[in-house]
């Protein structure tokens, strides 16, 4: 089974999107040769959007996500990038997404320690491709991040997380959703690494763009209002806590 490049970007999407909250990467580009790098006037058709046909797509994301699945997807996708390399060479764009799908493989797999170099690879490859803000970049940074914490190696972690929101916030503005996502990534790093005093701030401020751009009884403001109370009553600032709980109505579990 062979890939073609639409497929394998509409399956690499759909696999990103179906993780947890804690994990969003909300790739808004992953379209090697289609986006450029910067410097404006974004070429013709269509940017990164790329048509959700299924097929193969479909049925590489279910090899993906059905851990059975997973040992007859791996040999897949390691013939699918010694192809690319040999063909388009180690560093293009193309290669680097194939680098990507096998890199989520061995994570979903649990091989942690085979799958960092390849993220660390996919991020100084679009890096060197597109620069250091593209958005394939910053989507590869967080790859790395999610997973480094995943490994607790969270002060590894922690400037590829304040990299991407720094880079969403430049470009996407301060409420814009995947700029949330990133503000909760950071406060949750930061919660687990014991600073509840630098995470709180950043679980408000989102808290504050959620009800700013969903509204305030949106179920993405009442789960950002959830995860602040929860760390307020871990701080011991239960009046703080029921405060919020009364303004957001929210539940007790």
């Amino acid at each position: 089974m062979t890939l073609n490049e639409d497929d394998e970007v509409a399956a690499l999407r759909a696999l990103i999107n179906s993780g947890p909250r804690t994990n969003r990467q909300r790739p808004q580009s992953l379209s090697p040769g289609k986006t450029s790098g910067g410097g404006g006037g974004g070429g013709g058709g269509g940017g990164s959007e790329y048509a959700s046909s299924q097929g193969e797509a479909a049925r590489l994301l279910e090899l993906l996500k059905d851990r059975d699945g997973l040992s007859k997807a791996k040999p897949l996708l390691t013939n699918e990038l010694a192809s690319r390399e040999k063909e388009k060479g180690v560093g293009h764009p193309d290669t680097l997404l194939s680098v990507t799908c096998l890199a989520m493989l061995l994570q979903a797999e649990g091989n942690l320690t085979e799958a960092e170099p390849l993220y660390q690879r996919a991020m100084e490859g679009f890096e060197k491709q597109y620069g250091p803000n593209h958005r394939d970049t910053l989507i590869s940074v967080n790859n790395l991040a999610v997973l480094l914490k995943s490994m607790k190696k969270l002060t590894k972690a922690r400037p590829l997380y304040e990299r991407v929101l720094a880079g969403d916030e430049s470009q996407l503005g301060p409420d814009h959703p995947h700029t949330l996502d990133s503000i909760y990534n950071l406060a949750r790093l930061l919660q687990a690494e014991g600073k509840p005093d630098e995470a709180l701030p950043l679980f408000q401020r989102e808290l504050k763009g959620c009800e700013k751009h969903y509204g305030k009884d949106h179920g993405e403001t009442k789960t950002s209002a959830m995860n602040l109370r929860a760390l307020l009553l871990e701080m011991g600032k239960t009046a703080d806590a029921e405060a919020l709980k009364n303004t957001y109505k929210l539940d007790d579990a």
